[in-house]
């Protein structure tokens, strides 16, 4: 069987360099990671494409490179890329929305857009949003760029159902990764109370969802949300 190439973005660290390693383990999946700094994974199975998503002029370059890579037969696409920056809604700068709304939502969209001509048919795509894209969070953009990327998805699931192109949404709980290595112990084990399991999530099962998801033998699960908040989801 030939492998099946798939594109994860932010693939050099936190969820998305998980997501990379296991799909490339596998040895089934040709992975092509997409992320702002070089990648430390080696394999037969991994190619890196350095890459800013906040800039859409890049983007478009991309496209052209994953269409040669992939011969024009891309199987799947994992959105895990995202940031995090400013304040709350009082004092919230200008330039911290748009960069949270080019990069967590914006790019994906253009992504999914511009690469779903050269997608099989039968294909998978799998959105990585937050639970605060319901409950809220202190970032506003964050928060709506986060809820966006459910909208995109359903939205995606539609328009493709008729190809048969399993479009999901994964909701990570708090985990530990680039984007909040800074959090304090004092405060890691406050959200973990929080939690019906008493304890944070981890990159690697939310990486082992995502594999479930596209998995070519997972069939009939589209437009749907994979909750891994270890029930924080409803203690907020």
């Amino acid at each position: 069987m030939d492998k099946l190439f798939v594109v994860v973005t932010g693939s050099s660290s936190g969820l998305g360099l998980e997501v990379s390693k296991i799909l490339s383990e596998l040895g089934s999946y040709s992975v092509i990671g997409l992320d702002i700094i070089k990648s430390v994974i080696q394999s037969d199975h991994f190619h890196f494409i350095e890459s800013d998503l906040s800039n859409r002029t890049n983007v478009n370059k991309l496209v052209e490179e994953i269409g040669k890579l992939t011969h024009n037969s891309l199987y799947g696409i994992v959105n895990v890329a995202g940031i995090s920056v400013g304040k709350s809604i009082v004092g919230m700068n200008d330039d911290d929305w748009d960069k949270m709304i080019e990069v967590n939502l914006t790019a994906p969209a253009l992504l999914i857009s511009k690469l779903q001509d050269s997608m099989m048919d039968g294909g998978r795509i799998v959105n990585v949003s937050s639970p605060v894209s319901v409950t809220g969070s202190n970032k506003p953009g964050y928060s709506a760029s986060k809820a966006g990327m459910h909208g995109l998805t359903m939205s995606v699931a539609k328009n493709l159902g008729p190809r048969n192109i399993l479009v999901n949404t994964v909701f990570p709980g708090p985990m530990i990764t680039g984007m909040t290595q800074k959090w304090s112990q004092e405060k890691r084990d406050s959200i973990a109370t929080e939690s019906f399991l008493g304890r944070l999530t981890t990159p690697e099962e939310v990486a082992c969802g995502i594999k479930f998801l596209l998995d070519p033998s997972t069939t009939g699960i589209t437009g749907s949300v994979l909750d891994f908040t270890a029930g924080s989801m409803f203690t907020h």
